[in-house]
């Protein structure tokens, strides 16, 4: 039989959906490294902005994630271009939004209970070699910072841009009313960006979220650095008002406000796809996550790709406890989540271009039509039926 001393770098989503599912299974003994704790997590800036799909959830409950508490559902989704409403889909399973902070927090807190070995240290490139004489495998969950392990970049994809395509504003916010509960809006401004707005649960109750994603050049992206959060809300107010007044309309001038000085992100992604095995000293390292597959969140999928990352990790593990972890579990692994990741991937960028007729005359069929509308919406939580939509009609 193997060793079975596993070592998790990372306590994103990835590292803590595997670090669960390892620790339900008696054959394997886990480690993880962060260098947050979950205090610092909770009381962090937010990570990202994250909406749930019903895969994840259902990987959830079967390694027994502990419960987070409350999360805003989504059950629509409202697709508008320059303010004008197109159509509105229905989404067919769950959907949920909530604070980051909250999510991996919690978790991390759990893992105690669950006989994983939890230390505070950030592990560099240089560091990595260390870890090869302690551990069996190593798996990089380094997120948007990684990876730290040598991964070659995937030459497959057939559209991965060279810089990024999109320069992400997202917060947290007071002060803007909802216009109908228990939806999600996807705002489109041609040739400037698009603009998400939601709701989520936070430790300061159900907040509005206001997500802009701006092409880089483009009239949208005006706000530039961070000055801090007072000026990050003043800046996306201004944009509100002249990209998207029918939001706001909804605005509260007086109230509108972050709902704390970390709840806000701006980031620029360039998106990048690796093969997620390698060896360091003949230790197999594996990457679980963004520190492997990096898309643009245009399309939502972060977070549960991360997830099905994880499960597929843990399932390949799972089935191999008594072969040789070497070169050719690596190579099992990425045949498992091979053709997910890279239609994912595909299907994401090809979402930042500009649309082709044929996709363009889809999305009108979808404003004429319900069962369009559904089926444009429901893409987003199934990657690899959204790249066959997408690229059938476009």
């Amino acid at each position: 039989m193997n060793g079975n001393k596993v070592a998790i770098i990372g306590s994103g989503i990835g590292g803590l959906t595997l670090a669960y599912a390892l620790a339900k299974d008696s054959r394997f003994q886990t480690t993880m490294f962060t260098y947050k704790d979950a205090e610092e997590i909770r009381n962090g800036r937010i990570p990202s902005t994250q909406v749930h799909f019903d895969r994840l959830l259902n990987t959830e409950a079967r390694f027994d994630i502990p419960d987070y508490g409350d999360v805003y559902e989504i059950k629509k989704l409202e697709f508008l271009v320059n303010g004008q409403k197109m159509f509105k889909g229905n989404v067919k399973n769950r959907a949920v939004s909530v604070d980051q902070r909250i999510y991996l927090s919690v978790l991390l807190d759990g893992l105690g209970n669950k006989g994983v070995d939890i230390r505070k240290s950030r592990i560099s490139k240089e560091y990595l070699s260390d870890l090869t004489d302690e551990f069996d495998i190593i798996v990089d969950c380094t997120g948007k910072i990684g990876p730290i392990a040598p991964f070659p970049v995937c030459g497959e994809i057939m559209n991965t841009p060279h810089t990024p395509l999109r320069v992400c504003s997202a917060g947290f916010f007071h002060g803007l009313a909802s216009d109908e509960g228990n939806k999600m809006s996807y705002n489109i401004v041609p040739g400037q960006g698009e603009l998400f707005e939601l709701s989520t649960t936070t430790k300061h109750g159900l907040v509005r979220t206001l997500f802009l994603e701006a092409i880089p050049g483009s009239e949208l992206d005006r706000m530039k650095g961070d000055k801090g959060a007072e000026d990050f809300a003043i800046g996306l107010r201004d944009i509100l008002e002249t990209y998207f007044p029918h939001i706001f309309d909804r605005v509260n001038r007086k109230d509108f406000r972050l709902v704390d000085p970390m709840a806000y992100i701006r980031i620029a992604i360039k998106p990048e796809v690796r093969i997620p095995y390698t060896t360091v000293n003949g230790t197999l390292i594996l990457g679980c996550g963004d520190s492997v597959v990096l898309n643009d969140p245009i399309t939502g999928q972060g977070a549960n790709a991360a997830s099905y990352c994880a499960e597929m990790l843990y399932n390949v593990l799972s089935e191999n406890i008594h072969t040789k972890w070497d070169g050719s579990l690596g190579e099992l692994y990425w045949e498992r989540i091979k053709e997910y990741m890279i239609k994912m991937s595909e299907w994401t960028n090809a979402m930042m271009g500009p649309l082709s007729e044929p996709f363009t005359k889809f999305l009108g069929m979808a404003s004429q039509n319900q069962e369009i509308a559904d089926k444009f919406v429901n893409m987003f939580t199934n990657p690899i039926e959204a790249h066959e939509v997408f690229f059938k009609n476009g």
